[in-house]
């Protein structure tokens, strides 16, 4: 009965054809052996992996007991081991922490060298039930109620190799149940009765007494809250991609960016899933992105002034250009990639009598800071102004040669994105253009070995903000695919 359950799980939530094989993370435990015996039994092709993170004197025979197991039935079986201690130090990590990550590395690059199309672990219905309790405890949003899945992918590890879960609809008391009937043997890890850590609390202590006191059916209970959550997560996700299409949405190397004003019209809730949603496809860790964080930006991109930029977590940056909104990777080189007028430049100009010998100094220090242009002073016939590209526009690039281009042609060789060129910044004096920010100067106004005298335009911001990160970091909320205790 239960292996007729899992088989259908695999084919039907796990995707997992029945001639895929599966690398079981085994530990030894009775969830786990049970696993690795149900897919022996339904005939899936599998092999399973063992880890010894050494933390246990008993660990290394535990390990033994998994060959032993595995050999018996004629079921190839992986044994790694990693020093979970010297790692944890390394990574300035929890021993929690680190000896998860060393297991999935272990078991992910297992997986590839053996040609195996998913690694499945062993948590079912009570561990689904824990996650979800754990996540209501630390004030999870809809994702964390969600808890795990039985299909996803852990992207820091593959995202061509899935990592699934076919007993989540099986509870403890079945699989303990099969145990006894089939003298399934299993090893006890004797942590997971120790209530230092908050899984066995919840799981010795507050699960008994809910179902003792408030709802014998808990366990069930939790598990459609995860489903009903699960179900209303794909609305929300399909209505995030919808709207990020409406607010004009594009993603670039260092940044993606999209309406302020679109933004705007959207719900709260919609609004932070949004944000989430761009994190995740730059590649951030969405586990560090907590509530705050998403509060935070939020008020920024609906009251912010023009030009303001805030830390959002480690490595990006959010930054409101005009009515565009931006998620950086490296806001110091984006800013001066494509500077819009919308955004509210100035322009700063200085004329300096120089010596011949300062000439290279001051080329070289044009080139490094592309928000600067060092002109031939006595080649600009007019005070210098920013204004938008008009049709009509030509440009005589230094480098070209003396060739005029059509500025549109101009801005398609040097791959400036079609949505930015109509707000594009450009200096110009009374005879046309003389500086196009981020990429040329005119050749007729470029230095040459007889200037003397140099005209320096720098842009700058009329406001510029700059805002902390809320020092109050609280409870980390954990979103998408969840680890899920360890199995």
């Amino acid at each position: 009965m239960l292996g007729s359950w899992i088989n259908t799980t695999l084919r039907n939530k796990c995707h997992v054809n029945e001639d895929d094989k599966i690398l079981a993370g085994v530990s030894g435990g009775i969830d786990s052996i049970f696993l690795v015996t149900q897919l022996h039994e339904i005939g899936q092709p599998v092999m399973a992996a063992v880890f010894d993170h050494g933390l246990r004197p008993e660990a290394s025979e535990e390990c033994d007991f998994v060959e032993k197991y595995c050999a018996e039935r004629g079921i190839p079986c992986i044994r790694g081991e990693g020093d979970v201690h010297s790692y944890a130090a390394e990574k300035g990590m929890g021993i929690e922490e680190a000896a998860r990550e060393l297991r999935y590395r272990f078991l992910f690059q297992t997986a590839a060298e053996n040609g195996c199309a998913a690694i499945a672990t062993a948590h079912h219905a009570n561990d689904q039930a824990e996650t979800v309790l754990m996540h209501i405890l630390r004030g999870s949003g809809i994702d964390g109620l969600c808890a795990m899945q039985p299909y996803g992918f852990l992207k820091a590890c593959s995202e061509t190799i899935p990592l699934i879960r076919p007993l989540l609809d099986i509870t403890r008391e079945e699989i303990e149940t099969y145990a006894a009937e089939t003298g399934m043997p299993f090893r006890e890890d004797r942590s997971n009765s120790d209530t230092a850590y908050l899984r066995n609390r919840i799981r010795h202590d507050l699960i008994p007494k809910l179902a003792a006191d408030y709802n014998p059916r808990i366990v069930d209970s939790l598990c459609r809250l995860a489903k009903s959550a699960s179900a209303d997560k794909e609305l929300l996700d399909s209505d995030c991609e919808e709207a990020l299409r409406y607010a004009a949405f594009y993603q670039f190397d260092t940044c993606c960016e999209w309406s302020r004003r679109t933004y705007r019209s959207y719900m709260p809730g919609l609004r932070q899933r949004m944000l989430r949603r761009v994190l995740s496809l730059m590649g951030a860790d969405l586990s560090k992105v907590g509530f705050h964080h998403l509060i935070v930006a939020d008020n920024i991109l609906m009251t912010g002034r023009y030009n303001q930029v805030i830390p959002l977590i480690d490595g990006y940056w959010l930054c409101c250009e005009g009515e565009k909104a931006l998620i950086l990777t490296d806001p110091d080189r984006q800013q001066w990639k494509y500077p819009q007028i919308s955004q509210g430049w100035s322009l700063y100009r200085e004329t300096r009598h120089i010596q011949a010998k300062d000439l290279p100094d001051w080329i070289e220090k044009a080139r490094k800071h592309p928000e600067i242009a060092v002109l031939n002073a006595d080649q600009v016939v007019s005070i210098p102004f920013l204004r938008k590209i008009e049709p009509g526009d030509r440009f005589q690039p230094y480098g070209m040669k003396g060739k005029v281009q059509k500025m549109s042609d101009f801005l398609i060789n040097n791959k400036v994105p079609l949505q930015y060129r109509s707000d594009l910044v450009i200096a110009a004096d009374r005879e046309g253009i003389i500086w196009v920010p981020g990429h040329r100067v005119s050749n007729r106004c470029a230095l040459s070995d007889g200037t003397r005298v140099i005209m320096i335009l720098k842009l700058k911001k009329l406001e510029k903000g700059f805002v902390d990160q809320d020092p109050e970091s609280g409870e980390t909320d954990y979103h998408g695919l969840m680890l899920g205790p360890d199995k």
